[in-house]
């Protein structure tokens, strides 16, 4: 198969203080860089001031306090709301993995949770932030639009993760439209690592919210209770596992797995599907499991894992992660490429903030890959 290589710089943020100032911190950030204002500063407004007024009213009561980090963060910059690309694509995209272990069948004896996440490598902050705001709390993940959270662990050990159900609903060219008035997923991410100690209270905070995407997601504690949330146009269906319950394995990739939507999407992309069997075959009924195979799992390449490089058709890894929550830490390799090296960040330990180039590795599509096929 035909590669190419290209750099990109991956960026990792430490943020506290008020939500204004955690905002005016990320907008001075990134004043200098003339390739994130460009993509996150749009020259001409998309949405109007009654638009903001409504996606502000679901902030303020799903997530409250990223308003006032928004309003921080376009102060800095000079900029109108409505020149920022995060409302216009909050207003209502991804393919991923995502596999939940409790300790009864790893091999150190501790949960966790893993996840690829495959896009356009133009969609992707590469940023991972840390962020101490008050009255909110701690947690570490990587951002979409620099406000989201795409999955992340929090100081209560709460750890979140998603996969699209489906074609993604988003504003972008042959996505799906939303059916419902709500949420970006990268938003109800947030709002529940900074608003919930574990899965019972993340599955009541989410009981009534409007959430626009489809998505499988995943939530896992330090007391190891797992539950699987499918959301499908504004409805939702809930997996619970409790410590308790025999049951130790949930995994996800791109399509339905609870019975009660399946007849709402009877098909799946072929790749979803494939990396459904894949992981089923190599997990289910399995003991032992280390964290070096499931990384192994997430970097080999399809079919004999779950990496693609196919960022041409925007279906690239663009980060594979591992969250303990015991530990509270957070591993990531950027790219689905090990050259690029696992790195440990601690929840709780002070870095700097940094920022250093990784590189992506760019194939061209396999055949057939998107068809759609029952299951």
């Amino acid at each position: 198969m035909n590669e190419s290589k290209m750099t990109v710089v991956a960026r990792t943020l430490h943020l506290s203080g008020t939500s204004y100032e955690v905002g005016y911190q990320l907008g001075n950030k990134i004043k200098e860089n003339l390739l994130l204002k460009k993509r996150y500063i749009l020259k001409d407004k998309t949405i109007d001031l009654k638009q903001i007024e409504e996606e502000n009213e679901l902030f303020n009561h799903w997530c409250p306090g990223l308003c006032e980090e928004i309003r921080g963060f376009a102060d800095a910059l000079q900029v109108e709301l409505g020149n920022l690309y995060f409302y216009d694509m909050s207003y209502l995209v991804p393919r991923c993995s995502q596999i939940a272990l409790t300790s009864k069948v790893t091999a150190d004896h501790m949960p966790v949770l893993v996840r690829n996440y495959e896009y356009a490598y133009e969609q992707e902050d590469f940023s991972l932030v840390k962020t101490a705001i008050n009255k909110k709390y701690r947690h570490m993940g990587t951002s979409m639009l620099e406000f989201g959270r795409d999955e992340g662990i929090n100081e209560w050990g709460l750890a979140v993760t998603m996969t699209s159900c489906g074609l993604p609903i988003v504003k972008l060219q042959n996505m799906k439209e939303p059916k419902i008035k709500g949420l970006q997923y990268w938003i109800v991410i947030r709002a529940l690592l900074e608003n919930c100690k574990d899965v019972n209270e993340a599955l009541d905070y989410i009981k009534d919210m409007p959430i626009a995407f489809n998505m499988n997601m995943l939530l896992l504690d330090k007391a190891e209770n797992m539950a699987l949330v499918l959301t499908m146009d504004g409805k939702f269906a809930v997996k619970r596992v409790e410590a308790k319950d025999q049951e130790s394995l949930l995994f996800t990739t791109n399509h339905v797995v609870l019975p009660q939507f399946k007849h709402l999407e009877p098909q799946a992309f072929r790749h979803s599907i494939g990396r459904y069997q894949y992981i089923e075959k190599e997990l289910k009924d399995k003991k032992n499991i280390t964290r070096e195979q499931l990384k192994t799992m997430l970097l080999e390449k399809y079919p004999n894992g779950l990496c693609f490089h196919n960022y041409r058709e925007s279906f690239g890894t663009t980060k594979s992660i591992l969250l303990s929550p015991f530990e509270k830490t957070l591993e990531i390799c950027w790219g689905g490429r090990l050259e690029n090296q696992w790195l440990k960040y601690d929840l709780h330990s002070a870095e700097a903030d940094e920022e250093f180039e990784i590189d992506l590795s760019i194939d061209q599509i396999e055949a057939g890959i998107f068809d759609w096929q029952s299951f």
